[in-house]
């Protein structure tokens, strides 16, 4: 009988002799692996690395900012009226020069009654030549200057003034939103209401003028015109005192809404201005012409000046004009369409070179100086051009201004998101040394303490308690507790201080 047939007669006693043939192996291997232990122990066999601590050192004297590619010189045209666009000299991409029509908004309407009214100058200027001014001229003068009077006073008001006052485009608030002095609030309501209930009674008087009203009628209009314009004034002045009463942190795009709106109540303030001026002269010149006295003549070349230098500022603002040289960058209207008062109607960029306006953290405000070296999208050279005194309160960072040192062998555009690294200031003090950022294998962390290993002269392990800051990634920085000068165990599991290593 051979040894394979008795074991299948004997199936218990052959499981039980493979157990123990198993078990025995077990206790062989482990015991092998603590003399292996021992030997590695006794020899100093564990192997570890050694890598220098200034290679993760933070560089504290650099301050990281995020910026935007701006040209040193360019211009935003905005609209000052409502009007559409009539014609479009100047494509993107264009080069222009200062003075140069870029594009036109319709102004017809607006030329003829410039001509009306050159002609009207002339006129007073010829009779003022012969001495003589005659009394029908005056009438005329008069019923002319209260019409224009209520045209000026009703685009100021309802054509411009009412787009923002109360009830602005929809998804911008109204100025009265904005302003929080209600007693300011209140009497921009009273004036509004004063002036609306003005408006149709007075157009109803200046409407019915013809060439044959008499001149107490024509002197009753003039004074009734006279009230309604103080009245006007009185409004615009008083929009003028809430638009400036706003805080000046706010965003840029409030920022560019509430500076459009301060350029329209500009320009009603002086339509308004004008025309009372030229009512005053046409009240004097009638008034005088009446009583047969020659110096009516000066008046009436006074009002005819007037009304022509009022028109010629209604007209420039419907003809934009390059402030610059340099090439166009923007034209967002195309002809017919709708420009309301501070719509951005062209851009024009300089070629004086280019800028980044950057925001670093308020916290490096103190290390940020003018003159600073900066580089620009990791290649490009520059320097620092201006450092706001203190911190925008609206995003808490610092506005730093960087000049582009050679613009022209740069890839950089207008409007090109790039990062920024500028040279900060030397620091002093406990954290002149800055962090490090050690990958965290390096770093042996257990409960109430974070240390490092370094070698002494035996080979052995030398501990150094650590402070650490924040995780990123795999890496963990170390805010104290390390120098350049060491030399770091890596990595520093299953390390103990005072053991024996072989560092390479």
């Amino acid at each position: 009988m051979n040894i394979f047939t008795y074991l299948k007669r004997h199936s218990v006693l052959a499981t039980t002799l493979a157990i123990v043939a198993v078990i025995m192996m077990i206790i062989a291997g482990r015991m092998a692996a603590r003399k292996g232990a021992a030997i590695e122990t006794n020899l100093g066999a564990r192997q570890v690395a050694l890598v220098a601590a200034s290679a993760f050192r933070k560089d504290a004297s650099t301050v990281s900012a995020n910026g935007t590619v701006e040209s040193i010189a360019q211009a935003d045209l905005k609209s000052q009226t409502s009007a559409p666009v009539s014609s479009i000299n100047a494509q993107v991409g264009d080069s222009v020069y200062a003075g140069q029509v870029i594009l036109e908004l319709k102004n017809a309407d607006i030329r003829a009654r410039l001509d009306q009214a050159k002609a009207s100058l002339a006129l007073a200027q010829g009779q003022y030549e012969t001495g003589t001014v005659s009394l029908d001229s005056a009438r005329t003068g008069a019923r002319d200057k209260a019409r224009d009077a209520y045209s000026a006073v009703d685009q100021a008001a309802r054509g411009q003034l009412d787009q923002f006052l109360f009830n602005a485009a929809s998804g911008v608030q109204p100025l009265s939103a904005r302003v929080s002095d209600a007693k300011l609030i209140d009497q921009l309501h009273a004036d509004r209401d004063d002036l609306e209930n003005y408006l149709a009674p007075w157009k109803a008087k200046v409407d019915s003028l013809t060439d044959t009203s008499d001149n107490d009628e024509l002197l009753g209009v003039l004074a009734q015109s006279k009230v309604v314009l103080a009245s006007a004034q009185k409004l615009f002045d008083d929009a003028s005192t809430a638009l400036n009463s706003l805080s000046k942190d706010m965003s840029s795009s409030d920022a560019a809404t509430i500076s459009g709106w301060k350029a329209v109540v500009s320009s009603a303030k002086a339509s308004v201005s004008g025309a009372s001026a030229a009512v005053t002269s046409a009240d004097t010149a009638l008034r005088n012409a009446q009583s047969g006295r020659g110096t009516t003549a000066e008046a009436s070349i006074a009002s005819a000046e007037a009304g022509v230098k009022s028109l010629e500022a209604e007209l420039a603002k419907t003809i934009v004009v390059s402030p610059i040289n340099g090439k166009v960058a923007a034209v967002p209207l195309r002809v017919g369409e709708l420009a309301s008062p501070g719509t951005l109607l062209a851009s024009v960029v300089g070629s004086q070179g280019l800028q980044v306006k950057a925001f670093a953290s308020g916290e490096d405000i103190a290390r940020i100086t003018k003159g600073a070296p900066a580089t620009i999208a990791g290649a490009v050279q520059g320097v620092v051009s201006a450092v706001a005194p203190s911190v925008n309160q609206t995003n808490k960072k610092v506005e730093v201004t960087i000049a582009v040192s050679n613009p022209d062998r740069t890839n950089l555009v207008v409007g090109q998101s790039v990062s920024v690294a500028i040279k900060g200031a030397s620091q002093t003090g406990a954290n002149a040394a800055g962090s490090y950022f050690l990958p965290i294998q390096n770093v042996k962390i257990v409960p109430g303490d974070a240390y490092i290993f370094t070698i002494n002269a035996d080979s052995k392990l030398v501990k150094h308690s650590v402070t650490l800051g924040a995780v990123q990634g795999d890496f963990i920085e170390v805010t104290s507790g390390i120098a350049d000068d060491m030399r770091i165990v890596s990595p520093v599991y299953e390390l103990e201080e005072g053991q024996k290593v072989d560092a390479e």
